[in-house]
């Protein structure tokens, strides 16, 4: 007689991937670790920086906006409201312009490992990411901590951030891999990515609200996605408000896009990258 207890067949497949996701994300964990460590091991503070470096520059932004420079934004506090405006962009800006560096160069810059290992294309460069968000992630504990002390408060809002601060990882990952897969057939990318992110910064509002620029002007600004993507963040953290819609669809869109623009330049070079290493 059958038994009625009889276990059910193992699903094998599910499994699998179960195993490749865990032994990814373990991959990916070893990557972020050794490029954190990698980054400080010279330093005779070590890892401590990585608790300092955002202490330090949160705390110059503040002393120098709110103390000396007393420069005001309507609306918000006469005291740290430009601070908590500038503070919030820049932290963002830094996020990505040191991703965008760093990634544009990945390939060329481990050249020697790739000829001798048989590493992922994506996987490997995610650690780059992945490590500067840790980075931003610590600079807006402090910050939030300062948020807090200052009386600026939390709002429901800030429950959208992971959602937004997730396109613009998505973005700016897709984005610096792409420069990083043309900069080895081209390498005057490496020269341009530098002189692009002055630009960028400039055309973002960061330092500056759009709303104090020539009516000219404005439709350039709001061409950059990163007024979108930051301008969200800041109206978060910084006006406490709903980013609009506008906006979170933008960002939705830039990041298919980049996604499958990366897709299609991983596809089509893979094998010619490894060749030309």
């Amino acid at each position: 007689m059958p038994s009625l207890f009889k276990a059910s067949p193992r699903p094998g497949k599910a499994f699998a991937l179960w195993d490749s996701f865990k032994t990814r994300l373990a991959n990916l964990g070893f990557f972020v670790r050794q490029d954190l460590v990698q980054r400080y091991q010279a330093d005779i503070l070590g890892m401590a920086w990585l608790v300092l470096q955002p202490l330090i520059t949160i705390a110059l932004f503040a002393v120098v906006f709110s103390a000396l420079m007393r420069a005001r934004l309507p609306g918000l506090d006469p005291t740290f409201g430009y601070t908590i405006y500038l503070i919030a962009g820049i932290l963002a800006w830094n996020a990505f312009a040191q991703s965008i560096t760093r990634l544009s160069g990945w390939y060329r810059d481990r050249a020697g490992l790739y000829q001798k290992l048989a590493l992922g294309l994506y996987l490997p460069p995610l650690s780059v990411v992945a490590s500067e968000g840790v980075l931003y992630a610590l600079g807006m504990v402090i910050f939030v901590v300062g948020l807090l002390l200052h009386g600026h408060g939390v709002s429901l809002h800030w429950l959208l951030l992971p959602a937004v601060l997730a396109l613009l990882i998505v973005i700016t990952f897709c984005i610096g891999l792409s420069l990083g897969l043309l900069e080895v057939f081209i390498p005057d990318i490496r020269r341009a990515v530098p002189i692009g992110l002055q630009l960028g910064f400039w055309l973002t509002p960061i330092v500056y609200t759009p709303d104090i620029l020539p009516t000219w002007v404005r439709p350039l600004i709001d061409l950059n996605p990163l007024t979108h993507g930051l301008g969200a963040v800041q109206a978060i953290v910084v006006f406490q408000q709903m980013p609009s819609l506008r906006s979170l669809l933008l960002l939705a869109l830039l990041a298919v896009l980049s996604v499958a623009t990366l897709a299609w330049l991983g596809q089509r070079l893979r094998k010619a990258v490894r060749d030309a290493l």
